[in-house]
């Protein structure tokens, strides 16, 4: 049976229809803000698949959320049909997972090797930094010592360039103890994820060889974002056939503090020969009063692809974007309220409506007048769901009952208390040391390690338990999901009440036990899709470990509501009403992390071009910093912007029309008849 045909072409406009048609050799798609671009991958890979007759399995899409991919893979499937699905679609993280999960031989990584996150990462380095004799460690972050090192890690430097920054001498000592202590625990850390694959095709041409030979095409999303080692794993894959086209947008490059490096983009064309540039203008989000400011703002910035975001011309002009001015923040997250209850009476749901900041602490005051006034809304960017301990520990669980790691090992071999101190963890990993194995194996041979029979005998148990725990959660009762099976595992073996001896109160080990209840119930959606099998559960572990943040939010609750979030939480999502807070020095650009001024200037353009139909920018003349009442400046940013093109304030109140005059005023005397009222009866 022949394949059905599409145009895959169709309702695009001529920019975009030329990226689509554009397959063969390296092309760079400037996509601008609201401009498509997701829809041109997915036509863009459709159209590969139909004309070059090729295995979407021959198609890799790296993306930098699970969520994009997912997308990509959905709406190419909805197409094509069920071998859609066999796309290769994901983030590099999960790419460099699978490269190591299949060559884990050649990495030197056992076969059911583990991946730590950051948080565990920065652990082992203390722990390092430990038992370096009169290190001081007090004196060194540990955070810094680990950006250090990821940023040495990457470029392959082994030495320090200054040997009097203190910094520099420690990361040149712990450098190879932390990347022998990750190959004696057989894991991977995630720049290991992206580094390993790296040194696999560098010594293994076979192996590099067998990968380009499978991807006869490789698209990159967001290629502003990428670092320099996501870069150098682009080009190992595509250096001998040159099928590389990326996407992106100079403009929204906002994630230098983390490693991506704005000149990938910029430079691009430069490191591949007969580049195709093809640039995305034409905006499909918000109105045109809303992209003249945006051009306006973003255009000051002089290292950038020359690009202007057009209107579509079907669009109404729309209203000016206002801003409010304030006498200070206390006031501006009253008022931040009221406009929401203001557009929410215009007929927009809450969840049509954004406020937006640039840090954290800027939310606690809104979420609280939000609270007040009664107003449904979520918070996207605070503590993530999978950092916190009763998830990681239900992880480790899981992980361990399948194919253990040292740190998942170390993680519950103690949580809930099973009496197993320091003295039995030192004759563990003596033991482990003599004999040359993992401590999670030296603890089963706890009678040869010296250790005590009580104690022991608990060991024995946890054994028995993790021995069980799949067998127990897929098979224990099949009336009860995977998820409440786990939940019942985890309350047997106590650890409720292990929850219960670091609580204050029955409240607060409610809430922690709820953490495990939520954790239980993504369980559940994953097995719903995969089959209640063990490869299902091993597939959850690996997934988990690689989970976005961000994506831990509860798919099921679909009461609107207001989002919170933080501009660089922002990136990617739009929204009818963006109410944009702070819009003043030292918040924005960001008295001490907004070093960069360009990227800063980035941050705001990608703010307010989230807006698609209304924008509110809001400022205040004086803010509260360590107890006093400080004047404030506007942002560089808001005066770079033409007068004409906004509706100022500065009452911080918007005029009201005639009718809604009338409404006010027969509110008013209706309060008063009331209170005169209740007068006379008193």
């Amino acid at each position: 049976m022949s394949q059905q045909t599409f145009d895959w072409t169709t309702g695009l406009n001529p920019e975009q229809r030329e990226a689509v048609l554009h397959t063969k050799g390296p092309l760079l798609i400037l996509a601008g803000a609201g401009s498509g671009k997701t829809t041109v991958l997915v036509s863009r890979t459709g159209h590969i698949l139909q004309s070059e007759k090729i295995k979407p399995s021959e198609i890799c899409v790296l993306t930098f959320t699970t969520k994009a991919a997912r997308e990509l893979k959905h709406r190419v499937a909805h197409k094509v049909g069920p071998r859609g699905k066999e796309l290769w679609t994901g983030t590099f993280h999960s790419f460099g997972l699978k490269i190591l999960r299949k060559y884990h031989k050649e990495a030197g990584l056992p076969s059911g090797f583990g991946v730590i996150d950051q948080g565990d990462s920065v652990e082992i380095l203390k722990e390092l930094l430990s038992n370096i004799r009169n290190s001081g460690k007090d004196a060194f972050k540990s955070d810094k010592l680990f950006s250090i090192m990821n940023e040495w890690r990457a470029n392959g430097r082994k030495t320090a360039r200054n040997p009097e920054d203190e910094y520099e001498v420690m990361v040149q000592v712990l450098l190879p103890k932390y990347l022998k202590k990750l190959e004696m625990l057989g894991v991977a850390d995630f720049e290991g994820l992206l580094l390993k694959p790296l040194e696999l095709f560098k010594n293994h041409a076979k192996i590099l060889m067998e990968v380009r030979t499978q991807f006869k095409h490789v698209m990159v999303d967001e290629f502003q974002d990428t670092n320099v080692t996501q870069f150098k794993l682009v080009q190992a894959l595509v250096d001998e056939h040159r099928n590389i086209a990326v996407v992106g947008d100079d403009d929204q490059s906002i994630y230098g503090w983390r490693g991506a490096c704005v000149s990938n983009i910029l430079d691009f064309p430069s490191h591949y020969e007969g580049c195709r540039v093809i640039r995305l203008e034409r905006n499909y989000r918000s109105t045109p009063a809303i992209i003249s400011i945006a051009n306006e703002v973003i255009s000051k910035n002089t290292a950038r692809h020359g690009k202007i975001l057009r209107a579509n011309p079907d669009a109404e002009p729309g209203e000016k974007p206002e801003v409010f001015v304030f006498d200070n923040d206390d006031v501006e997250s009253e008022e931040v309220a009221s406009q929401v209850r203001f557009f929410m009476d215009k007929g927009y749901k809450a969840s049509d409506i954004a406020v937006l900041y640039r840090s954290n602490g800027q939310g606690g005051m809104i979420e609280a007048q939000l609270r007040k006034n009664q107003i449904p809304y979520s918070i996207t960017g605070g503590t993530g769901f999978f950092d916190r301990k009763e998830t990681k520990d239900a992880l480790a669980y899981l992980r361990c009952s399948m194919s253990p790691n040292e740190i998942a090992f170390r993680r519950i071999v103690n949580a809930p208390t099973r009496g197993i101190g320091e003295t039995t963890v030192e004759r563990i990993e003596e033991f482990a040391q003599r004999h040359g194995v993992k401590f999670h194996v030296a603890s089963r041979k706890w009678r040869e390690a010296g250790v005590q029979n009580a104690i022991g005998e608990n060991i024995e148990g946890l054994y028995r338990l993790l021995d069980n725990f799949p067998d127990a959660l897929l098979h224990g009762n099949p009336e009860r999901s995977v998820g409440e099976g786990l939940v019942t595992q985890m309350h047997d073996m106590g650890y409720r009440d292990y929850i219960r001896q670091t609580c204050k109160d029955e409240q607060t080990v409610q809430k922690r036990w709820t953490v495990l209840e939520i954790f239980a119930r993504v369980l559940d959606s994953f097995v719903e899709r995969g089959g209640r099998t063990m490869n299902t559960l091993m597939e959850f572990v690996d997934a988990m470990e690689l989970r976005d943040a961000g994506d831990d939010s509860d798919e099921k609750d679909q009461t609107p509501k207001v989002q919170l979030l933080t501009l660089h939480a922002c990136k990617g999502l739009e929204f009818p009403v963006v109410i944009f807070v702070g819009c003043e020095e030292e918040l924005i650009p960001h008295r001490t992390l907004g070093s960069d001024v360009a990227e800063e200037r980035r941050l705001f353009y990608v703010g307010v071009t989230r807006a698609k139909e209304r924008l509110v920018l809001t400022r205040a003349r004086t803010r509260k910093r360590f107890g006093k009442f400080q004047p404030a400046a506007p942002s560089r940013f808001l005066l770079e912007i033409p007068e004409q093109m906004l509706a100022d304030f500065e009452t911080g109140f918007r005029p009201v029309g005639e009718d809604q005059r009338k409404n006010l005023m027969a509110d008013l005397f209706k309060k008063l008849d009331t209170t005169a009222s209740r007068q006379k009866l008193t």
